[in-house]
């Protein structure tokens, strides 16, 4: 398991065309099925306003086009995606965060043959507000008690972002646990 026993933090800064939405943060790229993909976000460093993010764990399928059932026009690669775990957090006024993607001991780790290629990502997708310095917070002193509503439309822009990853098979120790069959166990008192 030398292969995903490597941990250096690498870190990615978030830009949308407005300027720096945060820095991700992440100790590994290289990961076995059955091990958890752990990631932090801070949104404190940032000068745009994200109010939302999400991240999936996703597989990229690509068949060549040679050997497609259907085959699309202009013969580009069919590509088709697969979630196997997602992440979603509102996150105004979040300046650090984090989540943990379980990798299912039952998927295919990452392959590439002349046929078929099987890549796996994390897909990120961010809500950012267009207003800069956005704050929606209530006016803390009030001469009196007042109900405050947060503003009924704020304007957004949305982008993605795409990290790959590899993913390795597992030891056929951990994969055993996963594996269907009987099982028996004695308890001698």
């Amino acid at each position: 398991m030398a292969a995903t026993s490597c941990r250096s933090l690498h870190l990615y800064n978030i830009s949308d065309g407005r300027g720096k939405v945060g820095t991700f943060g992440i100790f590994k790229s290289v990961y076995r099925l059955g091990e958890d993909v752990v990631g932090t976000l801070n949104l404190g460093e940032g000068t745009v306003a994200c109010l939302q993010f999400s991240v999936s764990l996703q597989t990229e399928e690509c068949v060549q086009p040679e050997y497609q059932r259907r085959r699309g026009a202009g013969g580009a690669p069919s590509v088709s995606h697969v979630t196997h775990a997602r992440h979603q957090e509102s996150c105004l006024h979040t300046t650090r965060t984090s989540f943990s993607l379980p990798i299912p001991l039952s998927s295919t780790p990452g392959f590439c043959t002349a046929i078929v290629s099987l890549k796996w990502r994390l897909h990120f997708e961010f809500v950012t507000s267009r207003e800069p310095g956005l704050v929606l917070l209530p006016p803390m002193e009030q001469p009196e008690p007042v109900t405050w509503t947060g503003p009924e439309q704020v304007p957004v822009d949305t982008f993605s972002w795409d990290l790959p990853i590899k993913v390795l098979p597992t030891s056929p120790t951990l994969a055993s646990y996963a594996a269907p069959g009987p099982s028996t166990s004695t308890i001698t008192i």
